[in-house]
Order: C-alpha cells, then sequence, then structure tokens
C-alpha cells in the first residue's frame, strides 16, 4: 500500500514540475504494473506543449511511469 508519494520531473519545462495529481492518485493504492501507467498518464494532464516540443509529453509519460516501476519494484 502506497502511504507517501513525492514525484517532480525536471527537463520537461523552463521548471521543474512537482505532480501533485500523480502523488494524490498513487496514495492508498498497491503497486502494480497497471497503477504506474495510469499515473503516468495523469502525469501529463494539463500539459500544453509548444509545436516544437510535443514530444516531451510522451518522454514525460514514459519517464513517470519507468521510475515508478523502479521504485515500485515492479521493474
Amino acid at each position: 500500500m502506497i502511504r507517501a508519494a513525492k514525484i517532480a520531473a525536471g527537463g520537461v519545462g523552463t521548471v521543474p514540475w512537482k505532480l501533485p495529481a500523480v502523488e494524490r492518485y498513487l496514495l492508498g493504492k498497491r503497486p502494480s504494473d497497471s497503477l504506474w501507467t495510469k499515473a503516468a498518464q495523469r502525469a501529463a494532464d494539463g500539459a500544453r506543449p509548444l509545436r516544437h516540443n510535443g514530444f516531451k509529453v510522451e518522454l514525460l509519460k514514459r519517464t513517470v511511469e519507468r521510475q515508478l516501476r523502479v521504485v515500485g519494484g515492479t521493474r
């Protein structure tokens, strides 16, 4: 059961982004591959990429999911 979560992403914006929606989503849930995927989708909610950097939205989702798998022990 996830009791605490602090998540931020750097390199996808002009400043590091805290991801409180992802943190809240994870609380009280059991670690699983599907949970990481769903949480990573939430990481990009509200992202407004510019024309030349839209790739960063997918980069953000993939990076968040990968790191959640690492720290969550499902990788």
